[in-house]
């Protein structure tokens, strides 16, 4: 397998490239000497050497994106739709794919697609059979299976929790919430199965080079040794503020309540439309940055707690294993807690201090 030279020349196509790991993607094949051309709804993507304007349900628009291209990396989920919408934009983008014959698939996916996740370790052959979750796991099931039975060379990549620079919910989130309170971790505290965002690129540029690809699936997670008390704490030290404590899981789990059931894919809620009508009006840093001031005023003097979600994922003790990735890919995990959170200090202090 080749190094990132490889990819000098070599035409790509980018979906999501405006998000926090496409952002960082874009950035490192532009390094490469990779013709990136990128599909946005609104706005340049930073780095892009050509950008198209649209979405994954326009067949026109793919179809002169895709041209030529040898790689078709696909991040692109949109939290603010509905999973059968994120479907029906992925066939369109799979049949635009198919007929202009793009050399491979880079697809990113998710750990959640496991029925065994966060509490079995897993690899690329457990079971992802079981009904339910929520709607986004089933789609992205559904993207996986559809690649997989597909007649173009796929690679799927099926990262664990992504923190790091942009990381909405796995860094800029925890690190806010230590602005206003303690955050609460259950004890006995489970393990973190996090790969830092410029691993997950690395493995992303090893995907689009390695040969003979055919449907393949690889887990891609960061070093082990590695816990969400550390994690957290490390965002802390960073910020100056904030700490963490332990609680018994069952004292969590007792206040919480029952478990409500999974919600059904009845589309984006009205805070999501609000948000996307509030993103378009003021440009997303503005409305970003407000919404950081509003929930810093909120939280002042709160503790965070975890809600059902976040208490099974920071409960759970499987590991995941990366053997398929290290030995197909050559992929091998540059970021443990300490290189990783001394990469996203300053980011933290900029944006929080």
């Amino acid at each position: 397998m080749g190094g990132q030279n490889g990819l000098a020349g070599t035409k790509v196509f980018v979906t999501g490239g405006s998000g926090f790991i496409g952002r960082r993607l874009v950035a490192a094949l532009t390094a490469a000497g990779a013709e990136v051309t990128a599909l946005s709804r609104a706005g340049q993507v930073a780095g892009a050497a050509r950008t198209i304007t649209g979405g994954l349900s326009d067949p026109a628009v793919l179809k002169d994106g895709l041209a030529g291209q040898a790689v078709l990396f696909h991040l692109a989920y949109d939290v603010r739709a509905s999973a059968a919408d994120n479907l029906a934009g992925f066939e369109t983008l799979l049949a635009a794919a198919t007929e202009a014959s793009v050399g491979r698939i880079v697809h990113t996916s998710s750990i959640v697609v496991y029925d065994g996740w966060p509490d079995s370790d897993l690899t690329e052959d457990s079971p992802m059979e079981q009904p339910g979750g929520s709607p986004y796991r089933q789609a992205k099931i559904q993207m996986e299976r559809r690649l997989m039975a597909g007649s173009l060379p796929a690679a799927i990549l099926q990262p664990t929790i992504v923190w790091g620079p942009g990381s909405s919910l796995w860094t800029d989130a925890l690190a806010e919430a230590l602005t206003g309170g303690d955050v609460i971790l259950p004890e006995p505290e489970g393990v973190l199965n996090g790969v830092y965002v410029d691993d997950l690129v690395q493995a992303l540029l090893q995907a689009a080079q390695v040969p003979d690809l055919g449907q393949e699936r690889f887990i891609i997670s960061g070093p082990e040794g590695q816990t969400w008390r550390g994690l957290i704490e490390g965002y802390a030290a960073a910020i100056g503020q904030g700490r963490v404590r332990l609680e018994p899981h069952d004292a969590l789990a007792a206040r919480l309540g029952p478990k409500p059931p999974e919600g059904g894919d009845s589309g984006p809620s009205a805070a999501a439309r609000v948000s996307a009508i509030a993103r378009r009006l003021l440009g997303r840093e503005r409305f970003e940055a407000l919404v950081r001031q509003v929930k810093r005023r909120l939280s002042r003097g709160g503790d965070f707690t975890p809600d059902h979600h976040l208490l099974e994922v920071y409960s759970g003790t499987g590991r995941c294993a990366t053997d398929r990735a290290q030995t197909r890919l050559g992929y091998a995990p540059q970021f443990g807690l300490a290189e990783g959170l001394a990469a996203t200090a300053p980011y933290l202090k900029k944006r929080l201090t």
